[in-house]
């Protein structure tokens, strides 16, 4: 083994800068110009690392190791992310979140419409971890409310943009809300209780906005036709009732109270199951089909079966693959010294602790708009910038927090990205027009900047090892 480090070349800065490009170029032309999946350009691009690793005398070993080292850690975080798909099909089947949405729909007024909105999507996708299954079902109904009563697409478009990247942020049932704290090597809960510090002054700031625009623009009546049906729909296939509202409420106490977060998932999820066998009627066998191929219903009205119709193991199989591709071109780029090149550029830059933070932040931001894809901004800077807090002896919770206050929340608004694609297909709107409006996408990078810039709520790694 010593004989095989002594062969080995370093890779320079200039060709590990290469590599990096020709990710976010693959990445950009397969998605943007092809309207391709990333899975493929980031498989090409980590062959490409093991090519160039290769050429520099990496043996293949050396770079399966690295993927191994890669990948473990965040083996939790795909296990949540199944159960997730788990929790979403029985949640449904049990009528917990069609009781979420019902009553959600229920307390819509012109004048606070944008408020609303931004509310409603957030308590929804925060229920469900999904930024794009809140867009496409509730922000399709909102979006033909807001057009009914004045308010100009655009910024009912940025409202819902804004609450569905909320709780893809915030939510523990979210992929990139686990995924973050895996990088970083912190617990979800903890992740969470951190992210507050930033996302609170955001979304306060966001209120008062969508709050003034609303009362610009909400004149009118509505046209009430859409959400009645919606309404009538979800009565008329599940047993609606407010005491169905308490298991999302558990979720939340299991932040307070830092239940670990597979656990805490399935308990959940059992409720659901509990749920759909004795209050909804559902049969063992249709809701065990649901846990793994996810939940089916057809209740006539398109836009409520595309809310309901979701969920199971298989659903997640797709963004298990994609962070497994990453990970690995993460592990080759790692263990070929490639993203040690890079750091060291970015590290002469790094004079202190606020200028780490707010280096982690401006890069995540780079690799969003380079690539379009927030596994890959979350990933490849959590990667790079992991040794840095260790030496700068920040707790890990202040990377997470930074990989998504920079590298989830803008994820709806870069025109080529994966989330602003499926809202213009949704929505009719482009992030060029909508992206403007995303009051919270653009407020919260911004935010956390300012409150690095002051040396703020950043806990040093010897009060996080105490405290756990």
């Amino acid at each position: 083994m010593e004989s095989k480090q002594t062969t080995q070349r370093p890779v320079g800065f200039w060709l590990s800068a290469a590599v990096f490009a020709a990710l976010i170029l693959l990445v950009v032309s397969f998605t943007a110009g092809l309207g391709s999946a990333p899975h493929v350009p980031l498989l090409l691009a980590a062959v490409l690392a093991a090519c160039v690793g290769a050429f520099h005398r990496y043996s293949w070993e050396d770079m399966l190791e690295g993927i191994s080292a890669a990948i473990t850690p965040a083996l939790p975080a795909l296990l949540i992310i199944m159960s997730i798909g788990i929790l979403i099909a029985t949640w449904m089947a049990g009528g917990i979140i069609p009781t979420m949405v019902y009553y959600g729909l229920q307390i819509i007024s012109p004048r606070f419409f944008l408020v609303t909105t931004l509310l409603l999507c957030s308590l929804v996708s925060l229920a469900i971890g999904s930024s794009l299954s809140t867009i496409g079902t509730v922000g399709v109904a909102l979006f033909g409310i807001g057009s009914a009563i004045g308010i100009p697409p655009a910024i009912t478009v940025g409202a819902i943009v804004s609450g569905a990247y909320f709780g893809d942020k915030m939510s523990p049932l979210s992929d990139t809300t686990n995924l973050a704290p895996s990088v970083s090597d912190t617990n979800v809960f903890e992740h969470i209780r951190h992210m507050l510090v930033t996302t609170t002054p955001t979304y306060i700031i966001c209120i008062v906005i969508y709050g003034i625009l609303g009362f610009v623009y909400g004149g009118g009546s509505p046209d009430n036709s859409q959400v009645q049906a919606t309404l009538d729909a979800l009565q008329g296939n599940f047993f609606i009732h407010p005491l169905l509202l308490l298991p999302p409420l558990l979720v939340l106490v299991m932040v307070i109270l830092r239940i670990p977060a597979l656990p805490g998932l399935l308990g959940a999820a059992l409720l659901g199951i509990l749920s759909a066998l004795f209050l909804q009627g559902a049969s063992l066998d249709s809701v065990l089909a649901g846990v793994m191929s996810g939940f089916s219903a057809s209740t006539g009205v398109d836009t409520v079966d595309t809310l309901l119709n979701r969920g199971g193991i298989l659903s997640m199989m797709r963004t298990v693959a994609l962070m497994i591709i990453a990970l690995s071109f993460a592990g080759i780029f790692e263990r070929t010294g490639m993203a040690a090149a890079l750091l060291e550029k970015v590290v002469s830059h790094v004079k202190s602790q606020r200028g780490l933070v707010i280096a982690t932040i401006l890069t995540a931001w780079g690799v969003l708009l380079g690539t379009g894809q927030q596994y890959v901004a979350i990933i490849m800077t959590g990667r790079l910038f992991r040794p840095l807090y260790k030496q700068y002896e920040l707790a890990p919770q202040n990377l997470s927090r930074s990989l998504e206050d920079a590298g989830t929340v803008f994820g709806g608004i870069v025109p080529y990205s994966t989330g602003a694609g499926f809202t213009e297909n949704m929505l009719g709107i482009s992030a060029w027009q909508y992206g403007p409006f995303t009051f919270f996408g653009w407020i919260n990078p911004l935010i956390a900047i300012i409150i690095a810039a002051m040396g703020k709520s950043m806990p040093k790694l010897k009060v996080a090892k105490k405290e756990s």
